[in-house]
């Protein structure tokens, strides 16, 4: 480790205004029996309705050609599961309705001489529902087939299909990343920005907890869909809904395998050296009847992955030792670790036709992930190796969903979601005190300590649907529960904390912070929540949607939670299919107290953890300050105890949104739409010590006085924070056929808040308001465009461009001022006259971001929260493959072979992450007196970096039959 000099890195620029061992299967609990039992009672009780007559759906929609043009008396071919065919003919303009079709899934084929055979599988067909499907045919090529896969994008007045949801399947989801960490953040990005501060939420079929799948074994994923529904507790927009695929009715499969190597990427420029990089992904799936009821599909999915984490920190340098009266510039430590991780993820599912009117299916889920070297770097990349540890986790889920058609016009599903995660957590350095240069470094034993623990997770839902003239009416119940034991040494090793490196040489530290008492500590989290709702079609151009939600939850106060939800579309100038549509709507939403939080509550509440916070600590002998035991610091000078609880009137936090948009079909094969959004948030958690010393009182020779509720810290989840957000979007969707897909949007965003979340504190603990300004969620600009392209010789290219302008940050100080025990107050706004040159005089510091006082006079006025923005982010990710087919397809419905399918199919592809090799920054250290103040020392992450590369190449082979 040699020392150079400091660099900038990164950069600022100012806001755009100031301003547990545990063994054995699954553990019922009381309410987890009620939960099973009450799936028996509806599984019985909906069996004997078996044979209930069915009420029908229907598909609607259009043929045209690859020019727009109507497609005149085509031929549609609907075959259900059971190989059961149906006959439609489209009229004049193209347009065919198939009327009377039981719910479910269906394959629609169409044959029309000079064009592309044309199949499309997996069509949905709900019970009173009509389904838009839009055909477009594409010109034959000979010894070709062409299959299409895009919708034209037909605007309509159903809730669901307003024109910023998106549904992807077929050659889109293809697009998407094989990784599941890329393709999360892929999909978080497509999906847009969320209102307030938790961004959507993402539901695997129908659940609300578990791993992402791999891409292989989902069948669709949908965006964005019924943003007021009172059916889901979050909002609609930023709403991730994964399906995952049923079984089959004709074996099929695929194996694939997908790599990365250092050799394909490029460096990452905050490492010395690009290291050596590898990462190999093998799947595989197949899919097949089990006998006339019952099919299944398997799909497993193994990667080893060896990343490397990079550590860009400010040291001490021992050839340049610090100097009180001149700022320490500190030498440059620079490494690139290991972190190698191996994920196996193996999902089998069934599903069984008990009856004519009653399917069920089962899907298991086996997930493995090891990691070790974990937490270095971070997202600053200023964690030490010696910061490191290694996790291993095992998670476990059921999934059983039962479908009832009860009669003519009611449907009943009852799902029930059992999922068990065992984890541990092993510190490479478990006794070794942590030591926290604020802005500088993170080094000594990682204050993560060892874990061990279980979580189990019950969830029951039963949905019914009712059909009733222009009315749909739905309502249901969601019950869930969360079990948490866990074993942790968390804090147990001891933290110091240094406002600097010429202190840290000093051995002058601002604090010592300690957790004492028994490692074991459990909980558990109940809710419920029930529903209704009802579409109404006024009229033919009009439909009224509205609906309550109830939710409840334990250990807390507040124990109902009312959420009426209203929304109307109006298609304007009539028919089925209008070319302009408005929308609005009102919801009111809300989040739950979550069990992480509960736990953090009863392990630190004084009796079964004890947690302590010394003063400017000093060792009684001349060892230095980090290798004091706490014994030796207590005895030195007082310490004050802390406690964590929950506010006795703490209510679940909400959000009121009131949004309108106006669509527009602008030619059949593209719309567009423009959308407004205010959200406002009420009751939003934070963390507050209640017990800081009175404002003005505080004495850090004796931190125990002018305290209101005695001599110890008591932090106090609250919910009495704001947010208010005014969001402008615009989306664009286009779909010509198999040519081209294309969807984008473009989003402007004004965010203020008070807090930053339930861990966050406030910087004066009497009065929050002093922290209102830019919220941490306020990225002003969001850009997204992505999609698929046919190219000559069969290529497909895929393009997925994100961008964002920068996050807000916060300048603050590296010391505490009012006792509160957190390092968070930020320093004074003075003018740049108060700098004669670029130095740091006294408590005066002089940056090009400003000049800030870092000992702040009563009535001088602070920088406001979040007062600097970091850099914009910008990628380009391309997709680009070709499919070769060989071997001889079933024959087509008009007795040629021509234009089938190949029976075997194999694809080449390459995936290029970050095609410009563009250096997209994290957020910049803002913390005041730091020689790093204002520089990125890690890549943003997400959708736009990794943290071994800036620019990632993959290379895949797949076969598939």
């Amino acid at each position: 480790m040699g020392a150079r000099p400091l660099k900038p890195r990164g950069g600022f620029q100012a806001a755009d205004k100031p301003g547990f061992r545990l063994r054995g299967q699954f553990v019922f609990g009381r309410v987890a029996w009620i939960v099973f039992l009450a799936f028996v009672f509806f599984a019985l009780w909906g069996g004997s309705h078996a044979g209930a007559q069915t009420i029908t759906g229907s598909l609607h929609g259009q043929v045209i050609d690859q020019s727009g043009g109507a497609v005149a008396n085509v031929p549609i071919a609907v075959t259900d599961s059971q190989g059961q065919t149906t006959i439609a003919k489209a009229n004049q303009n193209g347009v065919f309705d198939v009327k009377d079709l039981a719910p479910g899934r269906y394959t629609v084929d169409v044959s029309v001489p000079g064009f592309a055979a044309y199949k499309r599988e997996e069509v949905q067909v709900a019970a009173g529902e009509t389904q838009q499907l839009n055909i477009s045919l594409s010109i034959e090529q000979q010894e070709q087939q062409v299959t299409v896969t895009g919708e034209v994008p037909i605007l309509d007045i159903t809730p669901s299909n307003n024109a910023s949801s998106v549904v992807i399947s077929g050659k889109e989801l293809e697009a998407l990343p094989d990784d599941p960490d890329e393709l999360q953040s892929d999909l978080q990005a497509l999906g847009g920005p969320s209102a307030g501060p938790n961004g959507g939420q993402m539901y695997i079929d129908g659940f609300t907890a578990g791993q992402l799948p791999p891409k292989s074994s989902i069948r669709e994923i949908r965006l964005n869909q019924n943003p007021f529904s009172a059916e889901y507790d979050k909002v609609g927009l930023g709403r991730i809904e994964i399906l995952t695929k049923p079984g089959a009715d004709k074996w099929h499969g695929q194996a694939s395998v997908n790599g990365n190597a250092s050799g394909l990427n490029s460096k990452n420029p905050f490492a010395v050296t690009k290291g050596s990089y590898e990462s190999t992904q093998f799947n595989g799936n197949v899919a097949g009847p089990l006998n006339k009821h019952a099919s299944m599909f398997v799909n497993a999915d193994f990667r080893n992955i060896n990343d490397l984490s990079i550590v860009d920190a400010a040291v001490l340098d021992p050839n340049a030792p610090c100097v009180a009266t001149i700022p320490c510039g500190g030498a440059r430590f620079n490494a690139s670790v290991p972190f190698p991780r191996t994920r196996v993820n193996i999902s089998p599912r069934l599903d069984y036709q008990l009856g004519k009117n009653n399917t069920l299916s089962v899907r298991y889920q086996y997930f493995r992930n090891e990691q070790k070297n974990d937490g270095i770097g971070g997202d600053t990349g200023v964690a030490l190796p010696s910061q490191g540890y290694n996790t291993l986790t095992r998670e476990q889920t059921v999934q059983i969903s039962d479908t009832q058609i009860l009669s003519a016009k009611v449907i009943n599903e009852t799902r029930l979601q059992l999922l068990r995660n065992v984890s541990r957590q092993t510190a490479l350095n478990p006794g070794l005190a942590s030591v926290i240069v604020t802005g500088s470094f993170l080094g000594g034993g990682s204050n993560e300590g060892n874990v061990f623990g279980n979580t189990n997770r019950y969830e029951l839902q039963n949905y019914t649907s009712v059909s009733s003239g222009k009315h749909f009416v739905k309502f249901g119940a969601r019950l869930r529960e969360v079990t948490d034991r866990f074993n942790s040494t968390t804090g147990f090793n001891g933290s110091f904390i240094f406002p600097s490196l010429y202190a840290y040489q000093s051995g002058q530290a601002n604090q010592f912070v300690v957790t004492t008492g028994s490692p074991n500590s459990s909980t558990r989290l109940f809710d419920g929540g029930l529903y209704a709702e009802d579409d109404w079609r006024i009229r033919p151009n009009v439909t009224l949607s509205y609906g309550l939600r109830f939710e409840t939850q334990n250990h807390i106060s507040d124990h109902a939670d009312w959420a009426p939800r209203i929304g109307i579309a109006w298609g304007l100038g009539g028919g089925k299919t209008p070319k302009t549509v408005l929308r609005a709507g009102y919801g009111i939403f809300y989040d739950r107290f979550t069990d992480n939080l509960i736990l953090q509550a009863t392990r630190l509440n004084g009796n079964i953890q004890q947690q302590y916070v010394v003063t400017n600590p000093v060792c009684p002998t001349s060892t230095a300050v980090t290798s004091c035991s706490f014994g030796e610091l207590e005895g030195l000078i007082t310490s004050v105890s802390t406690i964590y609880r929950i506010a006795p009137n703490l209510h679940a936090p909400e959000m009121m949104q009131i949004g309108a948009s106006l669509e527009r079909q602008l030619s059949r094969v593209a719309n567009v739409s423009i959308s407004y959004i205010n959200s406002r948030g009420n009751h939003q958690l934070l963390t507050n010590n209640i017990n800081t010393p009175l404002p003005g009182q505080y004495n850090p020779a004796n931190p125990q006085a002018n305290r209101p509720l005695g001599p110890e810290n008591i932090f106090e989840y609250q919910s009495t924070g704001i947010y208010r957000q005014n969001q402008l979007s615009m989306n664009v969707n286009i779909r010509a056929g198999a040519r081209l897909t294309l969807n984008g949007y473009y989003s402007l965003n004004y965010a203020n808040s008070d807090t930053a979340g339930a861990t966050s504190s406030p910087s004066n603990p009497y009065n929050l308001l002093e922290d209102y300004g830019r919220a941490a969620f306020d990225i002003r600009h969001r850009y997204f465009l992505g999609g698929t392209m046919a190219l000559p010789w069969g290529l497909q290219l895929s393009p997925f461009l994100v961008a964002n302008s920068g996050s807000p940050y916060n300048v603050t100080l590296s010391k505490d001022l009012i006792g509160s025990a957190i390092l968070n107050q930020r320093p004074g706004l003075i003018s740049n006259a108060a700098c004669a040159s670029p130095t740091i005089t006294g408590s005066i510091y002089c940056t090009p971001a400003g000049t800030f006082d870092s000992a702040p006079i009563a009535g001088e006025t602070l920088v406001p929260v979040n007062y600097l923005t970091g850099p914009g982010h910008f990628t380009l990710n391309v997709r680009l493959s070709k499919t070769f087919g060989f071997g001889q397809g079933a024959e087509s419905s008009t007795g040629g072979a021509s234009a089938a399918p190949k029976r075997y199919n194999v694809t080449l592809s390459v995936n290029a992450r970050n095609v410009f090799n563009n250096v997209n920054l994290g957020t910049p250290i803002g913390t005041l007196g730091s020689r790093l103040f204002g520089e990125s020392h890690a890549l943003a992450g997400g959708p736009f970096s990794s943290g071994a590369a800036n620019r990632q190449v993959y290379l895949q082979l797949l076969f598939a039959f």
